[in-house]
This record gives C-alpha cells, sequence and structure tokens, in this order.
C-alpha cells in the first residue's frame, strides 16, 4: 500500500507522529502571526479613521487617548469618533448617524463639532457649538490647539456619561 504524499515520512510510528505534529505546529503558528498581523494593520486603519493630524499637533499618547475615548463611545453608546485637524470636514451622512466630528480649523475660526441627532437631543442645547467657539477656536488663537481638543473631546465624553446617568436615573 502506497503512502499518501502529505503524510509524514518516519522510520517508527513515533517518528511520523512527531514529525506530524511539528508540521502541525508550523501551520498553527503561521495562522497566529498572520492573525496578529491582521489586527495591527486593522488598529492601525481605525485609528486613521478616528484621528487625522496632518500637521503632527497631537503626540502618540494623546492619540492613544483620542483612540480611548472614541473606544469608550463606541462601547458605551455605539457612537463613532472622528478628530480632524486642519482637514476638509466630512459631513455627517445620513447613512452614518453614530458619528461625532470634532473638526479644528487651522484658520482658528471655523471649528466644529457635530453630534448625532439623538446624543445631541441629550445634551443641553448649543453645547456643540460652544465647544467648538469657547474650546477649540480660542486654544488656537491662543497658540494651543492641542489642548483645545483634548479639553474639548473630554468634556463632550464626560457631558454624554452624565446625560446617560441622569437619564438611568444615577443623579449621584
Amino acid at each position: 500500500m502506497k503512502r499518501l504524499f502529505f503524510v509524514p515520512r518516519g522510520r517508527s510510528t513515533s517518528e511520523r507522529l512527531a514529525r506530524g505534529l511539528l508540521l502541525a505546529g508550523v501551520f498553527a503558528l503561521a495562522v497566529v502571526a498572520y492573525q496578529r498581523n491582521f489586527e495591527r494593520v486593522i488598529a492601525r486603519t481605525e485609528a486613521r479613521g478616528v484621528v487625522a493630524d496632518p500637521a503632527g499637533v497631537l503626540s502618540r499618547e494623546d492619540r492613544l487617548w483620542l483612540l480611548e475615548a472614541a473606544e469608550h463611545l463606541r462601547g458605551r453608546f455605539g457612537l463613532e469618533l472622528a478628530v480632524r485637524l486642519g482637514t476638509d470636514i466630512p459631513p455627517p451622512t445620513l447613512n452614518n448617524p453614530k458619528k461625532i466630528v470634532v473638526y479644528a480649523a487651522p484658520d482658528c475660526a471655523g471649528s466644529r463639532v457635530v453630534l448625532p441627532p439623538l446624543a445631541a437631543a441629550g445634551l443641553p442645547a448649543g453645547l456643540p457649538a460652544d465647544l467648538a467657539r469657547e474650546h477649540l477656536d480660542a486654544a488656537c488663537r491662543a497658540g494651543k490647539p492641542r489642548e483645545g481638543l483634548l479639553a474639548t473631546v473630554g468634556l463632550l465624553v464626560s457631558a454624554l456619561d452624565e446625560a446617560a446617568d441622569k437619564a438611568k436615573g444615577d443623579d449621584t
């Protein structure tokens, strides 16, 4: 009887078994390495979708903090966060009513915070405009766009958390 081409060759059964297990181990390592690389590529792509900073205003720690804030918003509210510094603002589309856009204008005058209608309904009226005007634009004019952006996102996340806690009845 002829052996199949993929069966490991060996003198004894235990040697064939060991060779077969080693071959399976090599395939398993290749699959794990491919999966980790794929996850890393996905994380980098998602990070580009969350933060667009062509001028390099934000540090690595700032980007990580913004990614954590985006993850918090996604996990708790199902909202996506998009932070844009000096790029063209992507308008909120009707197809994606779950995206929060924080846009810091390079001219320190046209910054915007765009919230989905459902999220905006739970917050005080005029909060997005105040955040854009009083934090993003004012900090940009003071020469501190980084601090203004981080403060805006932090205040927005805490306002959404407070609104959600009040809706649940947790007024502590």
